[in-house]
């Protein structure tokens, strides 16, 4: 039920991820609103596609922590009870992501050697996906705290992405080490000291698209700065090529032109095609999808879920933590 697009949009994406993913999907919410979109959108998945009945719906501006204890019925705390209990082996919302990390954190519980879980992004550069994190769990982070990502994204980025040696970079104000506050200096000396990490010193938010290195370490409030602004800049491109389409036959037919191209580049940067954020640190895997999510998103949301479950993430992260 989470998500702007729920629930018809969510069961799309399940009925996607069945089809390509060879998936098989519990969808949690009100069983007679979530059933009848079953048999509207996922008639032929039907036998790979159940539904478990959870009432009450935790709205995207709620509190996290009211929720969780007031709505113990949730569609949310339901589908995580499951995760727990081990009937499920992931979990996947397009819902409220303070309640989504709150009562993920609450149920799940940290993996050792974890202060505090991290939400991590996939996105792309020129070489290919990288991994960001923190993107909004802790926005008042410690250099302890930064290091711990930087080894949970190391963890997911070979695991995951298949990288053998990920290069890892903090996002700074600039490449030298003075450069940045305390909280930047001190966590660059605590990542230069590890030596089971590849660190590369410090990244420029000019530069992260580059593919200068494979995983962004920054605290949440930062991170997810960027996040933002990074789809807001997307949006504004294809505003912009729209709005200029309507304006004369020349503007059009130069858009027209530049169709394939611009579907490429859609493609590749569009958040729909990297589904959501894990949420790592945990002891199960729960992933963040965009609230926006449409099918496809849900669809790679899923993808992504199905990968950590598939390469053991939630196992080999506490054995790298450890």
């Amino acid at each position: 039920m989470g998500g702007d697009n729920a629930p018809d949009e969510i069961v799309k994406g399940a009925a996607l991820a069945v089809a390509e993913l060879g998936v098989v999907i519990v969808l949690v919410g009100p069983q007679d609103i979530v059933q009848a979109a079953v048999e509207t959108h996922a008639p032929l998945c039907a036998d790979k596609i159940s539904v478990v009945h959870a009432p009450e719906v935790v709205e995207m501006g709620e509190s996290p922590s009211k929720s969780f204890r007031q709505k113990k019925e949730s569609s949310i705390r339901v589908g995580l009870e499951l995760l727990k209990s081990k009937q499920v082996d992931a979990f996947v919302s397009a819902g409220n992501t303070g309640a989504v990390m709150a009562a993920s954190t609450l149920l799940l519980g940290r993996i050792d050697g974890v202060e505090r879980p991290a939400i991590a992004a996939i996105l792309p550069s020129k070489n290919g996906p990288f991994v960001m994190l923190d993107m909004g769990a802790s926005v008042d982070s410690k250099p302890s705290h930064l290091l711990q990502f930087a080894k949970m994204g190391m963890c997911y980025s070979r695991l995951v992405l298949g990288l053998e040696s990920p290069r890892i970079g903090l996002l700074n104000i600039g490449e030298e080490t003075e450069k940045g506050n305390q909280l930047t200096q001190t966590t660059h000396e605590l990542l230069n000291e590890d030596k089971t990490l590849n660190f590369s010193g410090n990244v420029e938010g000019k530069h992260i698209l580059s593919g200068v290195v494979d995983v962004v370490v920054t605290d949440g409030f930062a991170g997810n700065s960027m996040l933002k602004f990074g789809e807001g800049a997307v949006d504004l491109f294809f505003d912009f090529f729209k709005t200029e389409a309507r304006q004369n036959w020349r503007s059009l037919l130069g858009l027209l032109l530049l169709k394939p191209a611009l579907r490429e580049f859609k493609k590749r940067y569009d958040y729909s095609e990297y589904g959501g954020a894990p949420l790592l640190g945990l002891n199960g895997v729960s992933v963040i999808a965009h609230g926006r999510s449409d099918a496809n998103a849900i669809k790679n949301a899923i993808r992504q879920a199905n990968d950590a479950v598939e390469s053991q993430l939630v196992e080999n992260m506490t054995k790298a933590m450890g």
